[in-house]
């Protein structure tokens, strides 16, 4: 290699070097962007420890509902690598994340299905009695679970049009960074 040639190449790397506040601003962006996601992230949390618990439950007790809260398991770990997948993405992608969320509010719907059908919350979930006040609780807890699918789903349908508060206050924030 020429000495030219050498010059060149020293010069394109101390270019491309960035400094320790290009970095920051870098990171700051980034994060900006992540916590667009926030909500989403939590509401899988809430999910997986919820379906998890199911899961336990159903060990104790042979069943066949134990197949249901193990694929929601699957799914939702899959829609969290999603999530985490987003750091620093230009691109938006959350198709699982999307698919995990429905799929929540198809259970939600059939436990309670199931439950007014069989008029039984141990059927779906053996730590609950057979008692009124523990159907109406098992209930009210799979209507709360299907808001916040819901409300998770409206939230990616924003995001994906760009129409969400965060995605406003990053515009902002990127003008003056």
């Amino acid at each position: 290699m020429s000495q030219k040639q050498l010059q060149k190449v020293m010069s394109e790397k101390q270019k491309s070097k960035k400094t320790p506040d290009q970095i920051r601003t870098e990171v700051k962006l980034k994060n900006n962007r992540f916590n667009r996601f926030m909500l989403l992230r939590y509401s899988l949390t809430l999910f997986f420890f919820a379906n998890t618990y199911w899961l336990i439950t159903q060990l104790f007790q042979a069943s066949l509902y134990l197949i249901i809260p193990a694929l929601m398991l699957i799914l939702l770990v899959i829609a969290t690598i999603e999530q985490f997948r987003l750091y620093g993405a230009k691109v938006i992608n959350l198709k699982m994340t999307d698919l995990a969320f429905k799929a929540q509010l198809l259970v939600n719907a059939f436990v309670i299905l199931i439950s007014l059908v069989t008029q039984s919350a141990n059927t779906i979930l053996p730590t609950f009695s057979n008692h009124r006040t523990a159907l109406i609780f098992l209930i009210l807890l799979q209507v709360l679970g299907m808001v916040v699918a819901w409300f998770s789903l409206n939230r990616i349908r924003l995001i994906e049009l760009n129409k969400d508060n965060y995605y406003k206050r990053f515009q902002n924030i990127e003008k003056y960074i």
